[in-house]
Protein backbone atom coordinates (compact mmCIF):
# COMPACT_ATOMS: atom_id res chain seq x y z
CA UNK A 1 0.00 0.00 0.00
CA UNK A 2 2.92 2.03 1.12
CA UNK A 3 4.60 1.52 -2.59
CA UNK A 4 1.06 2.66 -4.44
CA UNK A 5 0.48 6.08 -2.16
CA UNK A 6 3.81 6.72 -3.00
CA UNK A 7 3.97 6.15 -6.97
CA UNK A 8 0.26 8.14 -6.80
CA UNK A 9 1.74 11.34 -5.03
CA UNK A 10 4.41 11.26 -7.56
CA UNK A 11 2.49 10.45 -10.46
CA UNK A 12 1.04 13.95 -12.29
CA UNK A 13 -2.77 14.00 -11.87
CA UNK A 14 -3.83 14.23 -16.37
CA UNK A 15 -3.34 10.88 -18.37
CA UNK A 16 -4.36 9.79 -21.16
CA UNK A 17 -5.96 6.47 -21.52
CA UNK A 18 -2.69 5.02 -23.19
CA UNK A 19 -0.67 6.12 -20.83
CA UNK A 20 -2.67 4.79 -17.44
CA UNK A 21 -2.63 1.26 -19.29
CA UNK A 22 1.19 1.72 -19.58
CA UNK A 23 1.05 2.61 -15.77
CA UNK A 24 -0.82 -0.36 -14.79
CA UNK A 25 1.46 -3.28 -17.11
CA UNK A 26 4.36 -1.41 -14.89
CA UNK A 27 2.74 -1.58 -11.78
CA UNK A 28 1.74 -5.30 -12.39
CA UNK A 29 5.16 -5.98 -12.97
CA UNK A 30 7.17 -4.77 -10.28
CA UNK A 31 4.38 -6.14 -7.93
CA UNK A 32 4.96 -9.10 -9.49
CA UNK A 33 8.81 -8.87 -8.92
CA UNK A 34 8.69 -7.52 -5.50
CA UNK A 35 6.50 -11.11 -4.56
CA UNK A 36 9.20 -13.01 -5.75
CA UNK A 37 11.96 -11.10 -3.88
CA UNK A 38 9.65 -11.49 -1.13
CA UNK A 39 9.36 -15.57 -1.47
CA UNK A 40 12.89 -15.99 -2.51
CA UNK A 41 13.33 -14.01 0.83
CA UNK A 42 10.93 -16.57 3.18
CA UNK A 43 12.53 -19.87 1.23
CA UNK A 44 16.05 -18.13 2.69
CA UNK A 45 14.52 -17.77 6.09
CA UNK A 46 12.77 -21.20 6.61
CA UNK A 47 15.05 -23.62 5.15
CA UNK A 48 18.08 -24.98 7.69
CA UNK A 49 21.55 -24.12 7.19
CA UNK A 50 23.26 -27.03 5.34
CA UNK A 51 26.87 -27.94 6.11
CA UNK A 52 28.84 -30.05 3.54
CA UNK A 53 29.39 -33.72 4.30
CA UNK A 54 32.71 -35.34 4.09
CA UNK A 55 34.20 -37.07 1.22
CA UNK A 56 36.40 -39.95 2.04
CA UNK A 57 38.90 -41.92 -0.56
CA UNK A 58 40.70 -45.02 -0.64
CA UNK A 59 44.52 -44.86 -2.23
CA UNK A 60 46.36 -48.49 -2.84
CA UNK A 61 49.63 -48.49 -2.59
CA UNK A 62 52.95 -50.88 -2.49
CA UNK A 63 54.76 -51.10 0.35
CA UNK A 64 53.44 -50.35 4.04
CA UNK A 65 50.03 -48.84 4.35
CA UNK A 66 49.88 -45.93 5.88
CA UNK A 67 46.10 -45.27 6.67
CA UNK A 68 44.94 -41.95 4.88
CA UNK A 69 44.52 -39.18 7.30
CA UNK A 70 41.68 -38.21 8.24
CA UNK A 71 40.51 -35.52 7.17
CA UNK A 72 40.17 -31.97 9.44
CA UNK A 73 36.57 -30.81 10.69
CA UNK A 74 36.50 -27.71 9.34
CA UNK A 75 34.34 -25.56 12.29
CA UNK A 76 30.88 -24.63 11.25
CA UNK A 77 30.04 -21.64 9.76
CA UNK A 78 26.80 -20.28 10.37
CA UNK A 79 25.34 -19.99 7.16
CA UNK A 80 22.70 -16.86 6.45
CA UNK A 81 19.94 -17.64 4.93
CA UNK A 82 20.96 -18.08 1.28
CA UNK A 83 20.23 -19.94 -2.04
CA UNK A 84 20.72 -23.92 -1.58
CA UNK A 85 24.27 -24.50 -3.54
CA UNK A 86 23.61 -27.11 -5.70
CA UNK A 87 25.77 -30.62 -4.18
CA UNK A 88 29.31 -31.41 -5.49
CA UNK A 89 28.98 -34.63 -7.53
CA UNK A 90 32.06 -37.23 -5.43
CA UNK A 91 34.66 -37.54 -8.01
CA UNK A 92 34.75 -41.23 -8.75
CA UNK A 93 37.04 -43.52 -7.39
CA UNK A 94 40.14 -44.85 -9.22
CA UNK A 95 40.33 -47.99 -10.81
CA UNK A 96 42.80 -50.30 -8.97
CA UNK A 97 45.84 -50.39 -10.42
CA UNK A 98 47.62 -54.03 -11.56
CA UNK A 99 49.77 -55.07 -9.19
CA UNK A 100 53.86 -54.46 -10.82
CA UNK A 101 56.79 -56.40 -10.99
CA UNK A 102 58.93 -56.42 -7.53
CA UNK A 103 60.70 -53.24 -7.52
CA UNK A 104 62.78 -51.55 -4.67
CA UNK A 105 60.67 -50.02 -1.80
CA UNK A 106 59.34 -46.92 -3.53
CA UNK A 107 59.14 -43.64 -1.29
CA UNK A 108 56.11 -43.12 0.91
CA UNK A 109 53.34 -41.84 -0.81
CA UNK A 110 52.46 -37.96 0.15
CA UNK A 111 49.07 -37.43 1.69
CA UNK A 112 45.85 -37.31 0.54
CA UNK A 113 44.95 -34.36 -0.01
CA UNK A 114 41.33 -33.36 -0.19
CA UNK A 115 39.59 -31.55 -2.99
CA UNK A 116 38.63 -28.30 -2.73
CA UNK A 117 35.50 -27.48 -1.04
CA UNK A 118 32.78 -24.98 -3.13
CA UNK A 119 32.90 -21.68 -1.52
CA UNK A 120 29.94 -20.99 0.16
CA UNK A 121 28.03 -18.55 -1.93
CA UNK A 122 27.45 -15.23 -0.05
CA UNK A 123 24.74 -14.16 2.30
CA UNK A 124 21.87 -12.34 1.06
CA UNK A 125 21.27 -9.34 3.59
CA UNK A 126 17.09 -8.68 3.92
CA UNK A 127 18.09 -5.13 4.50
CA UNK A 128 20.16 -5.05 0.85
CA UNK A 129 17.37 -6.76 -0.72
CA UNK A 130 14.58 -4.18 0.85
CA UNK A 131 16.99 -1.09 0.12
CA UNK A 132 17.39 -2.73 -3.84
CA UNK A 133 14.15 -3.37 -4.13
CA UNK A 134 13.21 0.43 -2.67
CA UNK A 135 15.85 1.67 -5.55
CA UNK A 136 14.47 -0.52 -7.74
CA UNK A 137 11.21 0.55 -6.90
CA UNK A 138 11.75 4.68 -6.81
CA UNK A 139 14.16 4.02 -10.08
CA UNK A 140 11.20 2.50 -11.88
CA UNK A 141 8.89 5.38 -9.88
CA UNK A 142 11.04 8.05 -11.73
CA UNK A 143 11.29 6.26 -15.06
CA UNK A 144 7.33 5.99 -14.98
CA UNK A 145 7.66 9.56 -13.50
CA UNK A 146 10.26 11.16 -16.30
CA UNK A 147 8.09 8.99 -18.50
CA UNK A 148 4.43 10.60 -17.14
CA UNK A 149 6.50 14.24 -17.81
CA UNK A 150 7.73 13.66 -21.01
CA UNK A 151 4.17 12.05 -22.39
CA UNK A 152 2.94 14.94 -20.25
CA UNK A 153 5.35 17.82 -22.01
CA UNK A 154 4.32 15.85 -25.30
CA UNK A 155 0.82 16.08 -24.91
CA UNK A 156 1.49 19.70 -23.77
CA UNK A 157 3.09 20.22 -26.91
CA UNK A 158 0.68 18.89 -29.21
CA UNK A 159 -2.22 20.76 -27.49
CA UNK A 160 -0.03 23.74 -28.18
CA UNK A 161 0.74 22.51 -31.33
CA UNK A 162 -3.27 21.70 -31.68
CA UNK A 163 -4.25 25.27 -29.88
CA UNK A 164 -1.75 27.68 -32.52
CA UNK A 165 -2.88 25.29 -35.43
CA UNK A 166 -6.30 26.19 -33.76
CA UNK A 167 -5.72 29.93 -33.45
CA UNK A 168 -4.46 30.58 -36.79
CA UNK A 169 -7.70 28.50 -38.33
CA UNK A 170 -9.52 30.70 -36.35
CA UNK A 171 -7.65 33.94 -37.32
CA UNK A 172 -8.46 32.66 -40.86
CA UNK A 173 -11.64 32.42 -40.74
CA UNK A 174 -12.30 35.04 -38.62
CA UNK A 175 -10.10 37.23 -41.49
CA UNK A 176 -12.16 35.32 -43.96
CA UNK A 177 -15.97 36.32 -42.36
CA UNK A 178 -14.72 39.74 -42.02
CA UNK A 179 -14.00 40.07 -45.50
CA UNK A 180 -17.27 38.62 -46.75
CA UNK A 181 -18.85 40.95 -43.64
CA UNK A 182 -17.26 43.92 -45.31
CA UNK A 183 -18.01 43.26 -48.84
CA UNK A 184 -21.56 42.21 -47.32
CA UNK A 185 -21.75 45.29 -45.59
CA UNK A 186 -20.15 47.18 -48.84
CA UNK A 187 -22.79 45.90 -51.24
CA UNK A 188 -25.30 46.37 -48.68
CA UNK A 189 -24.25 50.11 -48.66
CA UNK A 190 -23.81 50.36 -52.33
CA UNK A 191 -27.15 48.85 -52.71
CA UNK A 192 -28.58 51.76 -50.73
CA UNK A 193 -26.48 54.14 -51.86
CA UNK A 194 -28.18 53.31 -55.19
CA UNK A 195 -31.81 53.01 -53.84
CA UNK A 196 -31.38 56.71 -52.07
CA UNK A 197 -30.41 57.94 -55.51
CA UNK A 198 -32.81 56.59 -57.03
CA UNK A 199 -35.53 57.48 -54.65
CA UNK A 200 -33.70 60.77 -54.39
CA UNK A 201 -34.34 61.12 -58.76
CA UNK A 202 -38.00 60.08 -58.06
CA UNK A 203 -38.49 62.85 -55.75
CA UNK A 204 -37.14 65.25 -57.57
CA UNK A 205 -38.95 63.97 -60.50
CA UNK A 206 -42.32 64.19 -58.71
CA UNK A 207 -41.43 67.85 -57.15
CA UNK A 208 -40.70 69.24 -60.68
CA UNK A 209 -44.23 67.72 -61.67
CA UNK A 210 -45.07 68.98 -58.76
CA UNK A 211 -43.43 72.63 -59.06
CA UNK A 212 -44.55 72.28 -62.98
CA UNK A 213 -48.15 71.50 -61.96
CA UNK A 214 -48.32 74.09 -59.28
CA UNK A 215 -47.17 76.91 -62.14
CA UNK A 216 -49.60 75.67 -64.84
CA UNK A 217 -52.26 75.79 -62.17
CA UNK A 218 -51.00 79.25 -60.72
CA UNK A 219 -50.71 80.31 -64.44
CA UNK A 220 -54.37 78.91 -65.20
CA UNK A 221 -55.48 80.71 -61.58
CA UNK A 222 -53.49 84.11 -63.16
CA UNK A 223 -55.32 83.94 -66.26
CA UNK A 224 -58.32 83.37 -64.97
CA UNK A 225 -57.85 86.22 -62.44
CA UNK A 226 -56.57 88.32 -65.59
CA UNK A 227 -59.70 87.34 -67.72
CA UNK A 228 -62.35 88.49 -64.48
CA UNK A 229 -59.79 91.60 -64.03
CA UNK A 230 -60.49 92.11 -68.04
CA UNK A 231 -64.04 90.84 -67.76
CA UNK A 232 -64.45 93.50 -64.71
CA UNK A 233 -62.67 96.39 -67.08
CA UNK A 234 -64.76 95.71 -70.03
CA UNK A 235 -68.19 95.37 -67.46
CA UNK A 236 -66.80 98.68 -65.99
CA UNK A 237 -65.81 100.33 -69.61
CA UNK A 238 -69.21 99.24 -70.94
CA UNK A 239 -70.97 100.93 -67.81
CA UNK A 240 -69.49 103.88 -68.27
CA UNK A 241 -69.71 103.59 -72.10
CA UNK A 242 -73.45 102.48 -71.87
CA UNK A 243 -73.93 105.90 -69.09
CA UNK A 244 -71.97 107.91 -72.11
CA UNK A 245 -73.99 106.73 -74.20
CA UNK A 246 -77.18 107.47 -72.33
CA UNK A 247 -75.80 111.01 -71.78
CA UNK A 248 -75.18 111.53 -75.49
CA UNK A 249 -78.73 109.54 -76.82
CA UNK A 250 -80.36 112.48 -75.59
CA UNK A 251 -78.16 115.03 -76.92
CA UNK A 252 -78.40 112.94 -80.15
CA UNK A 253 -82.24 112.30 -79.93
CA UNK A 254 -83.14 115.61 -81.87
CA UNK A 255 -79.87 115.62 -83.73
CA UNK A 256 -80.56 112.37 -84.68
CA UNK A 257 -84.95 112.80 -85.41
CA UNK A 258 -83.61 115.95 -87.66
CA UNK A 259 -80.96 114.13 -89.70
CA UNK A 260 -83.10 110.74 -90.20
CA UNK A 261 -85.89 112.51 -92.49
CA UNK A 262 -83.06 114.47 -94.18
CA UNK A 263 -80.63 111.54 -94.61
CA UNK A 264 -83.53 109.36 -95.89
CA UNK A 265 -84.75 111.55 -98.57
CA UNK A 266 -81.30 112.04 -99.48
CA UNK A 267 -80.53 108.50 -99.59
CA UNK A 268 -83.38 108.06 -101.69
CA UNK A 269 -82.62 110.31 -104.68
CA UNK A 270 -79.03 109.28 -104.37
CA UNK A 271 -79.77 105.85 -104.90
CA UNK A 272 -82.05 106.37 -107.29
CA UNK A 273 -79.67 108.26 -109.05
CA UNK A 274 -77.50 106.62 -109.30
CA UNK A 275 -79.37 102.53 -109.90
CA UNK A 276 -80.47 104.81 -113.13
CA UNK A 277 -77.32 106.07 -114.41
CA UNK A 278 -75.32 102.62 -113.53
CA UNK A 279 -72.58 103.84 -111.12
CA UNK A 280 -71.59 102.02 -108.62
CA UNK A 281 -70.51 103.53 -105.08
CA UNK A 282 -73.67 103.96 -103.35
CA UNK A 283 -73.80 104.31 -99.43
CA UNK A 284 -76.88 102.72 -97.54
CA UNK A 285 -79.21 103.89 -94.87
CA UNK A 286 -77.06 104.77 -91.60
CA UNK A 287 -80.23 104.63 -89.85
CA UNK A 288 -81.06 100.41 -90.84
CA UNK A 289 -80.51 98.02 -88.26
CA UNK A 290 -78.12 94.99 -88.71
CA UNK A 291 -77.56 96.03 -91.71
CA UNK A 292 -77.76 98.20 -95.19
CA UNK A 293 -80.60 98.46 -97.61
CA UNK A 294 -82.87 101.05 -97.81
CA UNK A 295 -85.76 99.19 -96.48
CA UNK A 296 -85.98 97.11 -92.93
CA UNK A 297 -86.31 93.20 -95.13
CA UNK A 298 -82.57 94.01 -96.48
CA UNK A 299 -81.46 94.94 -93.25
CA UNK A 300 -83.19 91.43 -91.71
CA UNK A 301 -80.89 89.77 -94.74
CA UNK A 302 -77.80 91.45 -93.44
CA UNK A 303 -78.46 90.28 -90.09
CA UNK A 304 -79.28 87.12 -91.06
CA UNK A 305 -76.10 86.91 -92.80
CA UNK A 306 -74.30 88.09 -90.73
CA UNK A 307 -75.59 86.74 -86.68
CA UNK A 308 -74.71 83.01 -87.11
CA UNK A 309 -70.65 83.83 -87.66
CA UNK A 310 -70.99 86.04 -84.76
CA UNK A 311 -69.10 83.75 -81.95
CA UNK A 312 -69.50 85.74 -78.42
CA UNK A 313 -71.71 84.79 -75.65
CA UNK A 314 -74.36 86.74 -75.52
CA UNK A 315 -75.51 87.63 -72.10
CA UNK A 316 -79.03 88.20 -70.62
CA UNK A 317 -79.83 92.13 -71.39
CA UNK A 318 -79.76 94.18 -68.52
CA UNK A 319 -79.73 97.87 -70.02
CA UNK A 320 -79.24 99.48 -73.26
CA UNK A 321 -78.19 97.36 -76.51
CA UNK A 322 -74.58 97.67 -77.22
CA UNK A 323 -74.41 98.65 -80.96
CA UNK A 324 -71.36 98.50 -83.04
CA UNK A 325 -71.17 101.07 -86.37
CA UNK A 326 -69.59 99.20 -89.31
CA UNK A 327 -68.36 100.09 -93.01
CA UNK A 328 -68.20 97.15 -95.41
CA UNK A 329 -66.18 97.50 -98.50
CA UNK A 330 -67.19 95.18 -101.24
CA UNK A 331 -65.22 93.56 -103.89
CA UNK A 332 -67.25 95.22 -107.50
CA UNK A 333 -66.75 91.18 -108.62
CA UNK A 334 -67.35 88.73 -106.48
CA UNK A 335 -69.29 90.97 -103.97
CA UNK A 336 -67.26 89.35 -100.86
CA UNK A 337 -66.25 91.53 -97.55
CA UNK A 338 -63.03 92.64 -98.58
CA UNK A 339 -62.47 95.13 -95.18
CA UNK A 340 -63.80 96.08 -92.35
CA UNK A 341 -64.08 99.31 -90.43
CA UNK A 342 -65.65 99.93 -87.04
CA UNK A 343 -66.82 103.43 -86.83
CA UNK A 344 -68.00 103.45 -83.52
CA UNK A 345 -67.93 100.78 -80.96
CA UNK A 346 -70.31 99.35 -78.79
CA UNK A 347 -68.26 99.82 -75.42
CA UNK A 348 -67.19 95.68 -75.59
CA UNK A 349 -63.97 94.99 -77.51
CA UNK A 350 -64.64 91.70 -77.61
CA UNK A 351 -68.17 92.00 -78.75
CA UNK A 352 -66.48 94.56 -81.36
CA UNK A 353 -64.21 91.49 -82.66
CA UNK A 354 -66.82 89.46 -83.26
CA UNK A 355 -68.97 91.49 -85.50
CA UNK A 356 -65.97 92.16 -87.44
CA UNK A 357 -65.46 89.03 -88.09
CA UNK A 358 -68.93 88.38 -88.41
CA UNK A 359 -68.96 90.47 -91.36
CA UNK A 360 -66.18 89.23 -92.73
CA UNK A 361 -67.41 85.90 -93.02
CA UNK A 362 -70.71 86.89 -94.67
CA UNK A 363 -69.75 86.00 -98.43
CA UNK A 364 -71.47 86.80 -100.44
CA UNK A 365 -72.78 89.96 -99.02
CA UNK A 366 -76.95 90.11 -99.12
CA UNK A 367 -77.65 91.63 -102.63
CA UNK A 368 -79.40 95.15 -101.91
CA UNK A 369 -83.39 95.43 -102.97
CA UNK A 370 -82.66 98.07 -106.22
CA UNK A 371 -80.04 95.03 -107.29
CA UNK A 372 -76.91 97.13 -107.68
CA UNK A 373 -73.96 96.40 -105.03
CA UNK A 374 -71.89 99.57 -104.11
CA UNK A 375 -68.12 99.53 -103.17
CA UNK A 376 -69.27 99.74 -99.51
CA UNK A 377 -71.46 99.83 -97.16
CA UNK A 378 -72.72 101.54 -93.94
CA UNK A 379 -75.08 100.03 -91.12
CA UNK A 380 -75.44 99.38 -87.63
CA UNK A 381 -75.09 95.75 -85.89
CA UNK A 382 -76.92 95.26 -82.64
CA UNK A 383 -76.22 92.91 -79.61
CA UNK A 384 -80.08 92.31 -79.25
CA UNK A 385 -82.07 91.98 -82.29
CA UNK A 386 -85.26 94.52 -82.18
Amino acid sequence: MKHSQTRQKAAPLARTPEQQDERRGLIFAASAHALVLLLMLFGFLASPPKSPEPVQIELWAEGTLTSAAEPEEQPETPVKPQVTPPKPEPEPEPEPKPEPEPTPPPKAAPPAVAPPQPEPEPQVDPEIVLEKARKEREKQEQAERLAAEKAQAEKKAAEKALAEKQAKEAAAKAEAEAKAEKKAKDEAAKKAAEKAAEQKAKEEAAKKAADQKAKEEAAKKAAEQKAKEEAAKEAAAKAAADKKAKEAAAKAAAEKAANAKRDAIRAAMRGDALGAAGIAGGTADRNQKGGGGGDGGYAAQVRACVEPKVVYPIPPRNGPNPTVQYRATLDPVQHYVTKVEIQRSSGIAGFDRAVEAGIKACNPFPKPPNGKYPSSIEGNYQMYAQ
